[in-house]
C-alpha cells in the first residue's frame, strides 16, 4: 500500500512538473509578429515592332499603362516565419472581352489578357480574379541534425545560383533546405514539384476521371564555399526529370519543322485505365557559379554543362514499330560579367555563350541548346537591355526565347554587352548600354516563317528522302544590336522613377521568307525601338 502511495504521489508529481514546465515553456514563448512588405509600380511603355515575332512585318506599334501591386505579410513567431505574398497585375483600361482573364466552364474568345497582365482596370475598376498567389511557405530550424539547418516548405522563390536565371529562377512549389557546415561552406538542397500525377476526381485510382500528367520533379543541390574573403564558389548539380507533357517553363517550344524532326512534341498520358505517360526525359546539369569581389572589381563566372536523354516522336517510324526516339542531350552555358568602379562612374561588361543546333539537325536525334529549369523570364533581365532582355517594364522585352530559353530558338546565343553607370549623386544614376548578339549556329532565313522559328522551306527539310536537311544550311547569326539610354531617380524615401529609351539596329538572322501569292519571298528584318517610364513605392 504505501509503495503504491509513494508511486501515486510521485507519479501526480510528475504529471504537476511536466504541466508547469510545458506551461513555463508555452508562457516564454515568443508573441507572433507580423509586417508587411511590398510595392507598387506603375509603368508606361511604347514600342515599334517589338511585339510580333515576324521582325519583317513592322505593323505592330503599342503605348499601354499597367499597375502592379506586391504584398509580402510575414508572421514570425521565434525563428518560425511564414510568409505570404500576392501580386495584381493590371493594365490601364479594359483590353479584351472581359476584365480579367478568368475562365468558368468552357474557354470563352477573347478573354485574353495583355501578356503578363491578369486583369484590365475598366470603368469603375470592379476587376474580379486579379490577385495572383505567389509565395506560401513556412521557414523553420530542422531539430536534431548534426549542423544549423533551415527548411522551407511551401510556394516559394528559388535560390539556387547567384547570377538570376542562369539555371532555376521565378518559384516553385516544394522545399529547400540550407545547411551551415561552418562559417564558410553551406550546402543547399532544393526539391522541385513540377507537375504532380493525380488520381483525379472522386471516383480515383486510374478511372476515366485520372489527371493526365506526369510525375514531373527537379532536385537541385549546391555547396557555397567562401575560401577566402570575396571570393564565393558555388558547384551545383540538378537534375530534371519529366514525363509526357511538361510545363513550358521547363520544355521552352522551339521551332521546326512539324512531323520532319524539328518540332520537339510531348504528348500527354492518356485517360483511362491503365494509361500510362510517355516521353521521359533525365536532364542532368553540373557546373559552377561563381562571384570574386576586391574593393572596386568585381568578376561573376557561371558554367553550366548539360547531358541525359530525352524521348520524342519519331518523325519517321517504320509501321506501328519505332514510334518513338531517344535524343541525346549535350550543351553548356557560359556567362561572365565583370565590373570596376572609378569615382562616381561604374563600368561593366558581360559575355554569354550558349550553345545550339543547327537547322539541319533533327532534334528527336541530338538537343544541343541549353535548357534552364526556368527563368521566368528574366535571363539578362538584371540591367543588360529592354529588347534583347526583359526591362524595366516586366510586361516587354525578351522577344522569342531570349528572356526564357537563353538562346535564340534552338540556334543558341553568343552575346558581348558594356554598361556604363555614372552616379551623378546619391539620388540620381545615368547609364548607358550597347550589345551586339548572334547566335550560336546559323539560322536558315531561306524558309517560311512560323510563330516561333525561322524554318527550312519544305524540299530542303528533314524528310525520309533527306534525313539531314539537304539544304538547310543555315545563312545568318546577327540577331542585332541593342543600345539603351536610361536614368534612375530616387526621388524620395521610397519612391523611384526610371526612365530608358531601347533601340535596336535587326540583324539579318532575324530576317524570314514569307510565301505571298505563292512566291517564297526574303523579307529584310526591321529595326525594333521601345521606351519606358516607370515609377515605383517599395515600402
Amino acid at each position: 500500500m504505501r509503495r503504491t502511495l509513494v508511486m501515486a504521489i510521485a507519479g501526480v508529481a510528475v504529471v504537476v512538473a511536466m504541466a508547469q514546465g510545458a506551461h513555463a515553456q508555452q508562457a516564454a514563448a515568443p508573441a507572433p509578429t507580423f509586417t508587411i512588405a511590398g510595392l507598387f509600380e506603375t509603368a508606361t511603355a511604347a514600342s515599334h515592332n517589338l511585339r510580333d515575332v515576324n521582325f519583317a512585318r513592322v505593323g505592330d506599334k503599342e503605348w499601354y499603362a499597367r499597375t502592379r501591386g506586391r504584398f509580402e505579410v510575414t508572421g514570425r513567431v521565434g525563428t518560425a516565419v511564414g510568409v505570404l505574398m500576392l501580386e495584381i497585375d493590371s493594365t490601364w483600361g479594359q483590353v479584351s472581352g472581359s476584365d480579367n482573364n478568368v475562365v468558368t466552364g468552357a474557354a470563352a474568345v477573347g478573354t485574353a489578357q495583355r501578356v503578363n497582365a491578369t486583369s484590365g482596370f475598366d470603368l469603375n475598376t470592379d476587376t474580379q480574379g486579379s490577385i495572383e498567389v505567389k509565395w506560401l511557405y513556412v521557414e523553420h530550424d530542422v531539430p536534431r541534425l548534426p549542423a544549423p539547418t533551415r527548411m522551407r516548405l511551401g510556394a516559394q522563390p528559388f535560390a539556387t545560383t547567384y547570377k538570376p536565371a542562369t539555371l532555376a529562377s521565378g518559384d516553385f512549389g516544394g522545399l529547400h533546405l540550407v545547411t551551415t557546415w561552418s562559417p564558410t561552406v553551406k550546402s543547399h538542397v532544393t526539391f522541385v514539384q513540377i507537375e504532380e500525377e493525380l488520381t483525379g476526381g472522386s471516383t480515383g485510382g486510374t478511372g476515366p476521371t485520372a489527371f493526365v500528367r506526369g510525375d514531373d520533379l527537379a532536385l537541385i543541390t549546391s555547396v557555397e564555399i567562401t575560401p577566402a574573403k570575396g571570393l564565393d564558389i558555388r558547384p551545383t548539380y540538378a537534375v530534371l526529370w519529366a514525363q509526357g507533357a511538361t510545363s513550358g517553363a521547363a520544355r521552352v517550344a522551339v521551332g521546326g519543322i512539324p512531323g520532319a524532326g524539328g518540332t520537339p512534341t510531348f504528348a500527354a498520358k492518356t485517360v483511362g485505365p491503365g494509361a500510362v505517360a510517355t516521353h521521359e526525359e533525365y536532364r542532368h546539369t553540373i557546373g559552377m557559379d561563381a562571384r570574386w569581389r576586391s574593393g572596386p572589381i568585381s568578376v561573376e563566372p557561371t558554367f553550366f554543362y548539360q547531358f541525359g536523354t530525352r524521348e520524342m516522336d519519331n518523325p519517321f517510324p517504320i509501321g506501328t514499330t519505332d514510334l518513338i526516339r531517344e535524343s541525346d542531350i549535350s550543351a553548356w552555358l557560359f556567362d561572365v560579367k565583370a565590373g570596376s568602379r572609378i569615382g562616381p562612374v561604374l563600368l561593366e561588361a558581360r559575355y554569354v555563350y550558349t550553345s545550339g543546333n543547327r537547322p539541319m539537325d533533327q532534334l528527336s536525334r541530338d538537343t544541343n541548346y541549353y535548357q534552364p529549369i526556368d527563368t521566368d523570364t528574366a535571363y539578362m533581365a538584371d540591367g543588360w537591355g529592354n529588347i534583347l532582355a526583359q526591362g524595366i517594364d516586366s510586361f516587354n522585352g525578351a522577344f522569342r526565347t531570349l528572356g526564357t530559353g537563353v538562346g535564340l530558338d534552338r540556334y543558341g546565343r553568343q552575346q558581348f554587352g558594356l554598361k556604363a553607370t555614372y552616379g551623378v549623386s546619391p539620388q540620381l544614376d545615368l547609364y548607358a548600354v550597347v550589345m551586339p548578339a548572334w547566335t550560336a549556329r546559323s539560322v536558315d532565313t531561306d524558309g517560311t516563317f512560323a510563330a516561333a522559328a525561322i524554318n527550312c522551306s519544305t524540299h530542303s527539310a528533314n524528310s525520309a528522302a533527306f534525313p539531314e536537311g539537304a539544304g538547310c544550311r543555315g545563312d545568318a547569326s546577327h540577331i542585332g544590336t541593342e543600345a539603351n539610354l536610361g536614368l534612375t531617380w530616387r526621388f524620395a524615401p521610397g519612391l523611384t522613377f526610371d526612365l530608358v529609351g531601347a533601340y535596336l539596329v535587326a540583324g539579318d538572322a532575324l530576317d524570314t521568307t514569307e510565301v505571298i501569292n505563292g512566291v517564297a519571298t526574303r523579307r529584310a528584318s526591321e529595326d525594333v525601338y521601345t521606351g519606358v517610364a516607370r515609377v515605383r513605392l517599395s515600402f
